[in-house]
């Protein structure tokens, strides 16, 4: 059966994951193929790259595709330290390539179906303060061109709650000053469009009226290159250590949590902060209003604390 599904002779060159997926037997062969299944559904190649690795990690333990097998293969990331979150993306992986072959007829059922998925702790997030971002803001108040891209590069991502790689994936045409708009590309290939308000409007005009080249993408460098994620990254994360921010998780990911707590808290309702995150479904969403209650909690017990107004000596 497993030489049904064998493409020897596809031209597979330059698929992330495959130049590093050599396949043992016909199982592995059909790893490979899956892989080229999902490049050609449209996922991404970081996404590709990801299921690459797993589906490496999980046929190094042997061809055999049982109950037990997964459970073992889980048992020994946990074993290894890995985080809860990252034990638990390896699961969504391995269960997805087995419905694929389920799919395919390549095996009757899928060996998963009994296993539950590993619990991923709820932890609180936490946005970044007032403080922080006006420290932040500060260290890029300047008229330098990194001071200019830096600022507006905060100021987007806090008023509008984007991914990193969305951001980074901005083109000059996807921004529409007078609509006050911006186009991205989200997860999923699915395109979205966001609001920019006012302040990072001009912030952003600022910044783009010091550009002096002729590249189509959104953000340069300072010597005039397409800026990759990885450069904004470590601008963010340098910047935060200069700011002196210790309290939270020093990324580009934190913008996105501080835009929703503070979007909500200004007004905003759950649905349309749903459409601006490119949720595809409430849950994610639902743990930011449930963050803000706990943030407005902290503020009226300040006010309303028993033993505080008993003012005890």
């Amino acid at each position: 059966m497993l030489d049904h599904f064998t493409i020897s002779s596809l031209h597979i060159g330059g698929i992330a994951g495959l130049d590093h997926f050599t396949p043992q037997n016909g199982l592995g062969q059909l790893a490979r193929n899956y892989l080229i299944s999902c490049k050609v559904e449209g996922k991404s190649e970081k996404t590709i790259a990801l299921y690459s690795l797993v589906l490496r990690g999980f046929l190094g333990l042997g061809d055999e595709l049982s109950t037990a097998q997964v459970r073992m293969f889980l048992l020994s990331l946990q074993e290894r330290g890995l985080r809860p979150s990252s034990v638990h993306n390896h699961y969504k992986c391995l269960r997805a390539f087995f419905n694929w072959l389920v799919n395919e007829g390549a095996i009757p059922e899928n060996p998963m179906h009994n296993i539950k998925p590993p619990k991923v702790p709820r932890l609180i997030i936490k946005p970044f303060s007032r403080g922080d971002i006006d420290n932040l803001l500060l260290l890029c108040s300047g008229n330098r061109f990194l001071d200019l891209r830096n600022r507006a590069i905060i100021l987007v991502f806090l008023d509008t709650g984007l991914r990193l790689a969305e951001l980074t994936n901005i083109q000059l045409q996807d921004v529409n000053f007078e609509g006050e708009l911006i186009k991205v590309m989200g997860k999923g290939a699915k395109e979205r469009v966001v609001r920019i308000g006012k302040t990072a409007q001009r912030a952003l005009l600022k910044y783009l009226l010091s550009r002096k080249d002729s590249h189509s993408c959104l953000w340069v460098t300072e010597e005039r290159r397409p800026m990759a994620t990885s450069a904004i990254q470590i601008m963010v994360k340098r910047l935060c250590q200069r700011a002196g921010i210790t309290n939270v998780k020093q990324g580009p990911h934190t913008f996105r949590h501080t835009f929703a707590i503070n979007y909500l808290r200004n007004g905003g309702d759950t649905f349309t902060l749903q459409y601006i995150l490119g949720h595809s479904d409430l849950g994610m969403t639902r743990r930011y209003v449930g963050i803000l209650g706990l943030y407005e909690m902290v503020q009226a017990h300040k006010m309303a604390s028993p033993v505080d107004n008993l003012r005890l000596k």
